[in-house]
């Protein structure tokens, strides 16, 4: 019966586990071998086992060992003739088996196993694969395994962990949330993450992102992330709202990041709860859009769209516009520096100073010069950027300063709109400030478009040509929201606070 066994190790062993597509024709070749005996069939064996780079070891079921390949003798350091017999605890200088030994395993379950275990003997990590060979009745008759060397993978294994635990161990003591998505799934989270959604660490890692995310930002923040894995963005700052276990909402400000995680592209996202400062800004924002004006002052003698888009919560900009008499509008763009709280102020403060001038005087220039002044007695090193004009259907004039905003577009009725270059410095830079004064003859058709520097690309030829003289102030209103929401999502956010208004002489 050893010949036939010894195919079956060919057979079954070699070609299935070790993957040999080639093996000698065992019928054949031990059927010569039957003449020889059994160690004539061994010697056979090991011929063929030979060219085989993993340790082969051939045990009997008394756990006795059969043979080695080459690569067996040669790793073991030892000869056929020394390790024949013996356990392998004893080729080791051992006194007792290993207490997790996969042969004794494979001859309880007859099954095969395959682990992984370091050999402190030779520093090594070794795969094990061990497998059965039965008879007829299916009884264990010998076993086979197969040792590979992972030594190599295993270290850089080790190295990668132990970068992680350090990682961690770092990332947890920031004052800041921060966690790491590879896909949807989040695969790194700190204390501070963890804290923020009232989970767990275990219930976090591998949960997906988006269970942390109002619905109503999950869209968006999927375009964003697919963005910053295209692009390989180093950095992204937006806002959005998470939720709590107990489903309550956190105001965030999210700082993300592209990065390789474990080889695979990742994202990195810094995460501040901004929720008690979002409450003033929300409130500052509410504030403002209440004295915004959306409705024109004057439907009679003109159509008017804006548009008013803040960078973050609360806009340094603003506009007003005022119905004076049956016969005259007055109206201002400004933006102040700054941004936040701060900006919100300094937005209501100028507000009221304008007001003020308006009442003193109608004449843009005047307006401007008053504002000047009063901006450096009340807003102390503040500086505003504004453009002041007036709308006169008396006579059908225009007058426009400058002063600080030196760009607006004036468009005649059906053709190219031009842009206008009106010079003055910023608002509250010097007491003798000289602001250039425009006028205009206007008439039925024409179009006045008055905007802040987050709109500066709309003095591009092609958007001139294209939308502003083909497309209703309407539709061009239109159009720019859309592509504000596209730079938003696909462009890190707006730079600046963004507003327009675009009035036509009905």
């Amino acid at each position: 019966m050893e010949y036939e066994v010894i195919q079956n190790i060919i057979n079954e062993q070699i070609r299935n586990e070790f993957g040999f597509e080639e093996v000698i024709d065992s019928t054949d070749q031990f059927s010569e071998c039957r003449e020889y005996g059994g160690e004539s069939c061994i010697k056979l064996l090991e011929g063929i086992l030979k060219g085989i780079p993993d340790i082969i070891r051939v045990f009997n079921p008394d756990k006795t060992i059969l043979l080695f390949n080459e690569a067996g003798y040669s790793f073991y350091k030892k000869s056929r003739d020394e390790v024949k017999g013996k356990r392998c605890f004893e080729i080791l200088n051992k006194k007792e088996r290993c207490k997790d030994c996969d042969v004794e395993k494979v001859i309880k379950t007859k099954l095969m196993t395959r682990t992984e275990k370091y050999i402190p003997e030779f520093n090594k990590y070794m795969e094990y694969t061990c497998n059965p060979v039965l008879d007829g009745s299916g009884e264990v008759i010998f076993i086979v395994e197969q040792l590979r060397d992972i030594t190599e993978k295993q270290m850089l294994v080790n190295t990668i962990k132990e970068s992680e635990e350090r990682y961690r161990k770092i990332v947890n003591l920031s004052p800041e949330a921060i966690i790491i998505t590879v896909g949807d799934k989040i695969v790194l989270a700190n204390e501070r993450a963890c804290k923020l959604v009232g989970e767990d660490y275990d219930k976090v890692i591998r949960e997906s992102v988006y269970k942390y995310i109002a619905d109503d930002f999950v869209e968006t923040i999927k375009k964003i992330g697919n963005r910053i894995l295209k692009d390989e963005k180093t950095k992204y700052t937006f806002d959005y709202k998470i939720l709590h276990y107990d489903n309550s909402t956190i105001e965030v400000e999210v700082s993300s990041s592209y990065l390789t995680y474990k080889g695979k592209p990742a994202i990195q996202s810094i995460i501040r709860n901004i929720t008690e400062m979002k409450k003033g800004l929300n409130q500052a924002a509410k504030f403002q859009r209440k004295y915004l004006e959306t409705i024109c002052p004057f439907p009679e003698k003109i159509k008017m769209e804006s548009l008013y888009v803040p960078a973050r919560t609360v806009s340094g900009d603003f506009f007003k516009i005022y119905k004076v008499s049956e016969d005259l509008v007055v109206g201002i763009v400004w933006d102040v520096s700054g941004k936040g709280i701060t900006a919100a102020l300094s937005v209501s403060a100028f507000l009221v100073l304008f007001r003020e001038a308006v009442l003193a005087s109608h004449d843009p220039h005047e307006i401007v010069n008053n504002l000047n002044e009063k901006v450096i007695n009340h807003l102390e090193e503040r500086y505003i950027a504004a453009c002041c004009f007036s709308l006169d259907f008396k006579k059908n004039e225009a007058k426009v300063v400058g002063a600080g905003i030196n760009q607006y577009m004036f468009q005649k009725d059906k053709c190219n709109p031009q842009e206008m270059i009106i010079r003055g410095p910023f608002l509250g830079m010097f007491e003798d400030s000289v602001f250039d004064e425009q006028v205009i003859s206007f008439q039925s058709g024409d179009r006045f478009y008055f905007f802040t520097d987050g709109l500066d690309f709309i003095l591009d030829d092609e958007i001139r040509r294209n939308y502003l003289k083909s497309q209703t102030i309407t539709e061009f209103k239109a159009y720019l929201n859309n592509l504000l929401n596209d730079m938003i999502i696909y462009r890190e956010g707006l730079k600046d606070d963004s507003t327009l208004i675009a009035l036509e002489i009905k």
